[in-house]
């Protein structure tokens, strides 16, 4: 089997993948793509798949469900202190794209010789010494945890472990 791990922490590689105006790491988003491939004998079940970032000071950050992100995008504040019930136009919520659904992670079984791969989307920023978990995947049909993974995200670096 072979996981790899690639933090995408730069706005260039964002705008690539999820278009110049979805700006997740404006909004505290932090994009992590996952590619596994089965090289095994048996299918992997990933339905209890449990990906988790480390920060270097041990805060640990659950992903985000890609339905989420969207409201991590919305919490614009009103420039206005006017107490009267003016309507004033309404920022559009820039991480209000189809793009974060399409592009997440969301392979449950992964039958031999096959790979997926997908982002897991983090509220978190980059920072030096983090360090990325997998682990849930099982072999099928015995139910056994196969060994979980750990992949340290430099920012603006790639990781691959077999």
């Amino acid at each position: 089997m072979t996981v790899g791990a690639k933090a995408f922490d730069k706005p260039d590689q964002l705008a690539d993948v999820f278009g110049k105006k979805a700006d997740l790491l404006k909004h505290g988003v932090l994009p992590v793509l996952i590619v596994i491939e089965n090289k095994r004998q048996k299918t992997l079940d990933l339905r209890n798949l449990d990906v988790t970032l480390v920060a270097a000071d041990g805060r640990h950050v659950s992903a985000v469900d890609p339905g989420d992100v969207m409201s991590l995008g919305a919490h614009g504040k009103s420039g206005s202190q006017i107490p009267l019930p003016v309507p004033l136009p309404k920022k559009k919520n820039r991480l209000n794209t189809p793009e974060i659904a399409d592009r997440a992670f969301i392979a449950r079984m992964l039958p031999p010789g096959e790979s997926a791969s997908g982002f897991f989307y983090f509220e978190a920023q980059s920072e030096g010494g983090d360090r990325l978990y997998l682990s849930g995947m099982k072999e099928m049909p015995s139910g056994q945890e196969v060994i979980y993974f750990e992949f340290p995200l430099a920012p603006g670096s790639s990781e691959g472990a077999q």
